[in-house]
């Protein structure tokens, strides 16, 4: 599997504030950051695909509704904060090109 070293790294960096919250439990707040990081591959796929099209409306308009639906799939699922931050960058980036779309 690869794996999305930016994100990866970002999610890594959540572990910090989830073994605050998990009273130094490094090994649960580890285990929270890796499903993030499998959760969050395949919802920032989709993302990317509208993001990589931005220029090109009916390709916008294609990979859009399936992006969306990974984005709610994966709210759902994840269990950081720093995973919710990512997904909320992903909507609102998503948002912005697809407004520029008529």
């Amino acid at each position: 599997m690869k794996i999305n070293r930016p994100l990866a790294f970002v999610l890594f960096a959540s572990c910090l504030t989830a073994c605050e919250k998990d009273k130094g439990d490094l090994g649960k707040a580890s285990a929270k950051v890796v499903s993030d990081t499998n959760v969050l591959e395949e919802a920032s796929a989709a993302a990317g695909a509208v993001v990589r099209n931005a220029g090109d409306c009916d390709a916008v308009k294609a990979a859009l509704p399936e992006a969306t639906q990974k984005l709610d799939e994966a709210e759902r699922k994840v269990q950081t904060v720093t995973g919710r931050e990512t997904l909320n960058a992903l909507r609102t980036r998503m948002k912005s090109i697809a407004e520029t779309c008529p």
